[in-house]
């Protein structure tokens, strides 16, 4: 079996190389989520339409197939990504906390790239309307670097929210754990994921998510569960969500609590591994038929 693990990078050449050297074997591609590009139609669409079989991590991402792209799905398999068990709730760690002038606050937490589709401007802006509502004492954190960190720093300065808003920039994977634990609410404004890790990770320790009702999102969150999800770029709605909880301990709490059922239960990585041998299984299975 060749395996291709992207679509443009890598399907044109397994797709070539069974051809040039004439090789007996199946194609499965990997694929995530389609982003705006349009290079879609040239090389998507023609490695999707040719692959044996295509393994995706969202019925959102298959979908987008269909609709953007017009190809058949019928060979499209969704797995859907996984969590490590090392994601688990802990217990505050109040030096970190200290560390990054946390201490003694309600805390809502971003993790991902500083780039335009991660959303971090209007997180910001609705990060505004949640300290009104909710009071002085909340802050927000987001880890991770990027492009628009500069731009985003001028943001905060313009809308009085110095340091109350921290850009702890790229944090070594061993930190994660422990900066999940110190938030309150687990904010994701993203619009555009196929299946997203950060999220998972974050209900795996056992935090309430509130997030946009987009791509992949509502096949992971349970809205009214394990967290909120709400209409695309509605801040208002955005906001009431996250004050609710910051509100109700017992609210967060329950939320957290099967957030951390959820994950556990459907989003492990044993269950993504059995998952992608079957159907890896299962496209050898029908080549050796078709042959």
């Amino acid at each position: 079996m060749l395996r291709a693990h992207s679509v443009r990078f890598v399907g044109p050449a397994a797709l070539w190389a069974r051809r040039h050297y004439g090789l007996p074997v199946p194609v499965v591609t990997h694929h995530h989520h389609l982003d705006p590009s349009p290079l879609n139609p040239v090389l998507e669409k023609r490695v999707i339409e040719a692959s044996d079989c295509v393994i995706t991590d969202s019925q959102f991402a298959k979908r987008q197939l269909a609709e953007e792209l017009g190809v058949r799905t019928d060979h499209v398999q969704v797995v859907y990504c996984g969590v490590g068990p090392k994601y688990a709730p802990g217990p505050r760690d109040e030096a970190l906390a200290r560390r990054w002038n946390i201490a003694g606050k309600r805390v809502l937490l971003s993790l991902g790239p500083l780039v335009a589709r991660k959303n971090p401007a209007l997180l910001i802006e609705t990060f505004a309307e949640i300290r009104r509502a909710a009071g002085d004492d909340v802050s927000l954190v987001w880890i991770g670097s990027g492009p628009l960190r500069a731009a985003l720093e001028a943001l905060v300065k313009k809308l009085g929210l110095d340091g109350s808003v921290v850009f702890t920039g790229y944090l070594p994977e061993a930190d994660k754990v422990p900066m999940l634990n110190l938030a309150d609410v687990f904010v994701f404004a993203s619009l555009l994921e196929g299946f997203p890790l950060a999220p998972q990770e974050a209900m795996s320790c056992g935090k309430p998510v509130v997030a946009f009702r987009a791509a992949s999102l509502g096949e992971m969150i349970e809205d009214g569960a394990t967290g909120f999800l709400v209409e695309p770029h509605d801040r208002v709605a955005f906001a009431d969500r996250v004050v609710r909880l910051l509100r109700e301990p017992a609210m967060r709490a329950r939320f957290g609590a099967a957030a951390a059922e959820r994950v556990d239960r459907n989003f492990r990585w044993d269950l993504t591994v059995r998952r992608v041998q079957k159907v890896y299984q299962e496209a050898l299975d029908e080549f050796r038929r078709a042959r």
